[in-house]
Parts: C-alpha cells; structure tokens; sequence
C-alpha cells in the first residue's frame, strides 16, 4: 500500500510542475492551424507554481519525503557497482536468488550491472536508496534453459567481463570458461532454472542469450520491493567480493 501512495504521490509532484493552462476553444473542422505561431518555452524557476495547485500537492509531498527519508536498515560496507564482481551486484542477486526460491525451485541468479543505478554507501539505508538504485518496475522472474543455451549464456556473460550473480561461479581463463551451480560443474546436458528480471528475460540489457529462457514462473514481485523488504528484515547488510565472477 505505501508503495501505492509513493507512486501516486510521485505522479501527482510530476503535474507540480504545470502551470494552470489558460482556456483555448478547440478547433472547428474548417479551423486552419498555422505551426509557425509555435513558441518554445523553458521551464525553470521563472516559471512560477500556481497556488491552488501547490496546496494541493503539498500533503503528497511531505508524506513522500518521509517515507523517502524514512531508514529501513544500515550497510556495514559500502556498496557499488564494477566488474567482474562487485558488493552491489552480489547484493542485489542475493535477494533475486532468495526471493525467486520462495515461489519455485531455482539454481541460480542473475541480472545486469546496468540496472543498478546507484551505490548505497556504508550507513543507514533508507527507502530513498532503494529507489535510487532500482529505479525501473522490473520484476522477478524464474526461467528455464536448456543446458546448450546456459552454456552460451555463461559464455557471454564472460565475454561481456562479467554481471552480478548468485549461486553460480564462473571462471574465465585466457578464454576458457568453467561454471559451477554451487558446487556442481554446470554440463550442457541438465536444464536450469535462473531467478533474473522480465526485462532480460524480453530481451533487454546488453545480454543476448537470457531470452533464451523459457519463463517458469512470474512472482509479480518488484526486485525493488523485494530489496526493501530483504533489509527490514536482516536489519544490517555486509556484502564481500567472494570469486563469484573470475575473469584472469
């Protein structure tokens, strides 16, 4: 529900910034409209808000500050993003992994850098730095591949330097590539099941192979929400560099 009044309240600051429209009658049939009267205006502080609007946002936006400043835990390291592995990825992919197995069987995780968008640096964490760094309404997903497919995925993940992940290691030596799903050497001859983003899985990011994928189940889940909910709930979060990705 909170999240909800966020995203109406962020809709609702967006009209903020719109100036009470004069009336103008709408064209009739015959009317001729000439592009050339066209202005170009910029909006920035001369622009001045108009009162009744302003009242009426301003409820929404102090609720939306509060919950945005409101702190839901703390980081004991900072957290940022870099190649081939790093503390917000493995964060990140973390809670992917758990919140994708509590619908379904699944052996692995994995996203994209890309849509981290921002650090969270040691300290407290509000629900401010969750939206800061998942910004996108990107939900959890759980899809199958073939072996052959994983493979190539694996393939490309390491071709590409690397991406955040979870319950799978990779190892990139001069070009040849081992994978192991825990400790289990992944085969082109099994079938795996991978927690990522409907996003990748429809073929987005820099990422070829995950839409591959065939979906198994849909959570509905936002990795936004899930992220927020994963640190109410263990209070501190401490994230290592741990070999998931080697590239040498």
């Amino acid at each position: 529900m909170k999240r909800t009044i966020i995203s109406c309240c962020l809709l609702v600051l967006a009209l903020g910034c719109v100036t009470t429209p004069q009336s103008t009658p709408a064209p009739s049939a015959t009317t001729h409209i000439s592009t050339s009267a066209a202005t170009w205006s910029d909006v920035d502080n001369r622009v001045k808000s108009d009162p009744a609007i302003e009242s009426i946002i301003k409820p929404y936006r102090d609720q939306l500050y509060a919950e945005m400043n409101r702190v839901i835990g703390s980081a004991e390291n900072d957290l940022v993003r870099g190649r081939p592995e790093s503390t917000l990825g493995n964060f990140v992919c973390d809670v992917l992994l758990e919140t994708a197995r509590k619908f379904t069987e699944v052996d692995c995780a994995i996203t994209n850098s890309g849509g981290l968008r921002a650090p969270i640096f040691k300290g407290e964490i509000t629900i401010g730095s969750i939206f800061q760094l998942m910004p996108f309404e990107n939900r959890v997903v759980v899809a199958e591949y073939s072996g052959k497919d994983f493979v190539a995925m694996i393939q490309e993940i390491a071709e590409n330097g690397g991406c955040p992940l979870a319950g799978l290691t990779i190892v990139s030596t001069g070009g040849i590539v081992t994978a192991y799903v825990g400790e289990q050497e992944v085969v082109d001859h099994k079938r795996y099941r991978v927690a990522t983003i409907d996003y990748l899985l429809k073929g987005g990011g820099n990422l070829e192979t995950p839409a591959r994928g065939k979906l198994v189940a849909d959570t509905g889940v936002l990795l936004r929400e899930a992220l927020i909910a994963y640190v109410q709930e263990k209070k501190n979060i401490a994230v290592a560099i741990e070999g998931r990705m080697v590239i040498q």
